[in-house]
C-alpha cells in the first residue's frame, strides 16, 4: 500500500513539474520533441503562419535560446502541410530553403552559363546539388579544438566515490556556475583546457579526483548557434544563423556559394577584422582538400571577391567549363583542371580566342608552349576532336567472311587483302571492283579478275582509303522460283532447285487435294531467247503431264514454271441446305443434283404440320454465290461508280477486294416464295431449284396483321376476312397528319410486297392477309419558296405574259 502511495505522489509531482513549465513559458529541448508535441507547441505559442523575424521574435519570448530557435525553424519548416491543416509554417520572404540530405538548407538558385549556353562555371554545380551537405555532425564527440562559448551546454559527470552529473550553461559572461563552488570561466577556451579548469577547480569540493578516486569528465551536451556574416560576391549575401560546430564551407554553401562573378579561388576568412585563411575552392574539388576549411566562430566574416582570371575551355576535354586562374597559372595547368585531354582530342595544338582592346584575336598554340602561354580573363581555349579521316584504312565489303577496315601495313595489295578478309563460297570470281579517289579527289573504278588476283596472275597495290567490292552470285541473277496452283493443298511460289520435279512440288504444297486429277497437269515455262534476236507471237511453251506415265515422272522443272493441277470433271463437293421451323424433321439437308426443288426438300423433312402456314413460308438465300476475287473487284468498282454518280462518298473498305469478297459472302437476303402453289404444282414455276446455303422457314399459324409507320397508333390487328387497309388504318387511330398515303405499300407473310396504285384522283390499296405488315410511309420534306424566289418566279411568269400577249397582238 505504501508503495502504490509513493507512486501516486511521484506521479503528481511530475505533473505538477510539467504543467509549472507549460506556464511559464520555459525552455524545452525543441530536438526530442515528436511532429504531433512540436505542433502542439507551435499552436500554443502561435507560431504558425510567421515570418522568420517574428518566428524568432516569439521563440525568444517563450524563452527559447538562439540554439533552440534555429532548430525550432528547421523542425517547423520541415513540416508536412498534410499535417499542419495546410498551413504554411513559416514564410521566409527572402530566402527559399530545401531539405538537403536531411540537413535545412538554402536552396539552390539558376546560374547564368558562358555566351553559347552550354559551359558554366567549374564548381558551381556543388552549390546547386541537394544531396550534398556541409552540416557538421552533432551526433559525434566535440572536437577537442571546439572553443566553447556563450550559451554552450556542458556536462560535468564526477564519478568514483562520488557520483553527480551536471548541466550547466554558459552564461554571458562566459562562465559556469558549479553548485557550492565559485563561477569557472570556460568561454573562449578549448574543450580539454575547460577539462583541466573544470577537474581543478572541483578539488576543492572532492578530494577524491586528487588521489584518483573521483574521476570527473566534461563534455558539450547541447551546441550553441553562432551568427556569421557573408559578404561580397555570393548568392546571397546576409548574416547567417549557423551550428558552432559549422565551417567555412557551411556558410557558404548555405548562402549558395559565389555568384557570377564570384572568385572561386579566394575566399577570406575574417576574424576580429584580420584574414585568418584564404579559402582556395579548387583544393577541395580537385585535391579533396578540406585543410583550410576552419571551424567558425560567433561574428566571422566570410569575404568572397570578383574573379580576377576567368577562362573558358571547351571541344574535346573531359570536363568543359569556365575555370578561375590564379597568378603564375598556365594553359596547361588549365587543361589538367579540366581532366586532360579526351581521348578523341587533337593534342598537336589548341586554338585560343582572345578579347582585345579594339578587335577580337584568335591565336594557335602547339602543345609545348601550353606552359608558357600567358592567359588573359575572357579567354576561351578551343580543342579539337582528330577528323574522321584514316591515315592507313582500306575497306573491303561484299562476299567476304571477314568485312570492314584493315591497315595498309597488314593489306597492301588486293591479294593479301582478300586473303585477310577470306572470300565466301557464293563469291562472283568473274569480276570484282576496286573503288579509288584519284589526287583531285574524283572517284574513279578499278575492274579486275578476283581469279586472277587468288591465282597471283594478277595484283595490285592498294592505297589509302581504297575500297574493294567483290559480289555474290546469287545476288547476279534473277532469284529462281517455280509456281502451283489448283488442286493442291497450299498453293503458291515456292524457291526452285535444279532436277526438281512436278511430285516434288506438289509435296512441298502439302499434296494433292481429293478431286485432283493427275492425269492432267499442265507446265508453262518462259521462253528462252537463247541465240536468237527474232519476235515471237507466243507468251509460253505449254506442255501436259500425266503422273500416271512413267516418262512424265522423270519430266524436270526449270525456272519460273508454272504448275496447274486441275480438278476432275465428276468431283463435287457435297451441297447442304437448311429446313426450319414446322416441318416434321427439320435440320440440314444435302442436295442429291442441282435439280433438286423446293418441294422435293419438303418431302424429305416428312411435310409439312398441321400448323405450318405455309403462306408465310420464306426463303433465305445467299445474296452471291461462288463469288470469286474477280467477281469481288468487279462489284467494288460497280458500287464505286454508283456512288459517284450518286453524289455520296463513301469510305473505301479497308482491306480492299480481299475485305470485300468474304463480305459478300456473307449477305444473305430474303426470296419471296409460294410454298402452297409449290406444292400443289411440283416442277411448275413457283417450285424454285435449290442453292448452297438456302435456308427454309416455315412459321407456325399467324392470325393478325400489323400497322407500321405515320398512322396515330401502330398496332397488330386480328385478321378477319376481306379486312382492307383503310379500315386496318382507321383502327389504328387514322393517318398521321403527315402521312403519305399514296406510298402506302404491304408486306406479306412470304415477303412479296404490293404497293399502293395512283390513277389520277383516283387511289387503289392492295389487299390484305393473315400475317401482312402494313407499311405507312412519311411525306418528304419539301423546301418552301423564300420571298425573294416568290417575287423573282412571279416577275418571270408576268413577263412571259406579258410577251405572249405582245405576240398575239402582233399576229393580228
Amino acid at each position: 500500500m505504501k508503495m502504490i502511495l509513493r507512486g501516486l505522489i511521484a506521479v503528481v509531482f511530475v505533473c505538477f513539474q510539467v504543467i509549472t513549465v507549460c506556464g511559464q513559458g520555459l525552455p524545452v529541448n525543441i530536438e526530442s520533441l515528436s511532429d504531433e508535441q512540436l505542433i502542439q507547441l507551435a499552436t500554443k505559442y502561435n507560431l504558425m503562419g510567421l515570418s522568420e523575424a517574428e518566428l524568432e521574435a516569439k521563440a525568444k519570448e517563450a524563452g527559447l535560446g538562439s540554439d533552440q530557435i534555429l532548430l525550432l525553424k528547421k523542425r517547423i519548416a520541415l513540416l508536412d502541410p498534410s499535417v499542419t491543416g495546410g498551413q504554411i509554417a513559416y514564410s521566409n520572404k527572402t530566402d527559399s530553403y530545401v531539405l538537403r540530405n536531411k540537413v535545412l538548407t538554402k536552396g539552390p538558385s539558376i546560374r547564368s552559363k558562358d555566351s553559347s549556353g552550354v559551359l558554366s562555371v567549374f564548381g558551381a554545380e556543388i552549390f546547386d546539388n541537394v544531396d550534398l551537405s556541409f552540416e557538421p555532425n552533432l551526433s559525434i564527440a566535440t572536437p577537442s579544438q571546439y572553443i566553447i562559448g556563450v550559451n554552450d551546454q556542458l556536462v560535468i559527470d564526477v564519478y568514483g566515490v562520488s557520483d553527480v552529473t551536471k548541466k550547466l550553461k554558459v552564461t554571458t559572461e562566459g562562465d559556469i556556475r558549479f553548485p557550492n563552488l565559485g563561477p569557472i570561466k570556460v568561454a573562449g577556451k578549448s574543450v580539454d583546457d575547460a577539462r583541466l579548469l573544470i577537474k581543478k577547480a572541483l578539488t576543492k569540493i572532492y578530494p577524491g579526483i586528487a588521489t584518483g578516486a573521483v574521476a570527473v569528465q566534461v563534455s558539450v551536451g547541447q551546441i550553441r548557434s553562432i551568427q556569421v556574416t557573408l559578404l561580397g560576391e555570393v548568392r546571397r549575401p546576409g548574416t547567417y544563423t549557423i551550428s558552432a560546430l559549422a565551417t567555412l564551407m557551411n556558410a557558404l554553401y548555405a548562402s549558395g556559394g559565389p555568384n557570377d562573378i564570384g572568385s572561386f579561388r579566394k575566399i577570406e576568412l575574417l576574424r576580429g577584422g584580420k584574414v585568418v585563411t584564404e579559402f582556395d575552392l579548387y583544393d577541395f574539388l580537385l585535391k579533396g582538400d578540406l585543410s583550410k576549411n576552419r571551424l567558425l566562430q560567433d561574428d566571422d566574416v566570410i569575404r568572397v571577391g570578383t574573379y580576377t582570371t576567368r577562362v573558358a575551355l571547351k571541344g574535346a576535354l573531359k570536363k568543359p567549363a569556365i575555370f578561375d586562374l590564379k597568378a603564375g597559372e598556365s594553359a596547361a595547368d588549365l587543361i589538367e583542371y579540366a581532366g586532360g585531354f579526351a581521348d578523341v582530342a587533337f593534342k598537336e595544338r589548341v586554338r585560343v580566342a582572345r578579347l582585345g582592346i579594339t578587335q577580337r584575336e584568335i591565336f594557335t598554340v602547339p602543345a609545348a608552349e601550353l606552359k608558357q602561354f600567358k592567359l588573359f580573363s575572357g579567354d576561351t581555349i578551343t580543342v579539337d576532336s582528330l577528323p574522321s579521316l584514316y591515315a592507313n584504312r582500306v575497306w573491303i565489303t561484299g562476299a567476304i567472311n571477314h568485312t570492314g577496315a584493315y591497315g595498309l601495313q597488314q593489306a597492301r595489295d588486293l591479294n593479301e587483302l582478300i586473303k585477310l578478309a577470306r572470300l565466301r563460297e557464293d563469291a562472283y570470281l568473274e569480276r570484282g571492283i576496286l573503288r579509288r579517289l584519284k589526287s583531285d579527289l574524283t572517284p574513279s573504278l578499278v575492274p579486275f579478275s578476283v581469279t586472277d588476283v587468288v591465282q597471283g596472275k594478277f595484283n595490285l597495290a592498294l592505297q589509302r582509303e581504297d575500297s574493294v567490292h567483290i559480289f555474290r552470285a546469287t545476288d547476279l541473277r534473277e532469284k529462281y522460283t517455280v509456281d502451283i496452283n489448283g488442286e493442291v493443298n497450299k498453293p503458291g511460289t515456292y524457291a526452285y532447285f535444279e532436277h526438281m520435279r512436278v511430285q516434288d512440288l506438289v509435296l512441298l504444297s502439302n499434296g494433292y487435294r481429293e478431286g485432283a486429277a493427275k492425269q492432267k497437269i499442265e507446265i508453262s515455262r518462259r521462253l528462252s531467247a537463247s541465240g536468237t534476236e527474232s519476235d515471237t507471237v507466243s507468251y509460253a511453251v505449254i506442255k501436259e503431264i500425266s503422273l500416271d506415265k512413267t516418262e512424265d515422272l522423270q519430266f524436270e522443272l526449270k525456272p519460273f514454271d508454272i504448275i496447274a493441277v486441275r480438278r476432275l470433271p465428276v468431283y463435287k463437293e457435297q451441297i447442304t441446305v437448311s429446313i426450319e421451323g414446322e416441318v416434321f424433321y427439320p435440320g440440314t439437308y444435302t442436295l442429291s443434283s442441282k435439280n433438286e426443288r423446293l418441294s422435293d426438300i419438303i418431302t424429305r423433312s416428312g411435310g409439312l404440320k398441321s400448323s405450318a402456314f405455309a403462306e408465310g413460308a420464306v426463303l433465305i438465300r445467299n445474296t452471291y454465290v461462288g463469288v470469286t476475287s474477280s467477281d469481288a473487284a468487279l462489284l467494288g468498282s460497280k458500287a464505286r461508280l454508283i456512288n459517284q454518280q450518286s453524289g455520296k462518298n463513301i469510305t473505301p473498305i479497308e482491306g480492299g477486294d480481299s475485305t470485300l469478297l468474304k463480305t459478300l459472302s456473307a449477305q444473305q437476303k430474303p426470296m419471296s416464295i409460294r410454298l402452297s402453289d409449290a406444292l400443289n404444282n411440283k416442277g411448275g414455276a413457283d417450285d424454285v431449284f435449290l442453292e448452297e446455303g438456302d435456308v427454309i422457314k416455315i412459321p407456325k399459324s399467324i392470325q393478325t396483321i400489323q400497322t407500321f409507320g405515320m398512322v396515330n397508333l401502330p398496332k397488330q390487328i386480328v385478321y378477319r376476312e376481306g379486312i382492307t387497309l383503310k379500315e386496318a388504318v382507321r383502327e389504328s387511330g387514322g393517318f398521321a397528319v403527315n402521312a403519305s398515303r399514296k406510298h402506302a405499300y404491304v408486306v406479306y407473310a412470304n415477303g412479296e410486297i404490293k404497293t399502293t396504285r395512283n390513277f389520277l384522283f383516283f387511289r387503289s390499296y392492295p389487299g390484305l392477309k393473315t400475317g401482312a405488315e402494313l407499311y405507312i410511309p412519311s411525306k418528304s420534306d419539301r423546301k418552301k419558296l423564300s420571298t425573294g424566289e416568290a417575287v423573282g418566279l412571279i416577275s418571270g411568269l408576268t413577263s412571259l405574259l406579258g410577251l405572249a400577249i405582245v405576240l398575239v397582238n402582233t399576229s393580228k
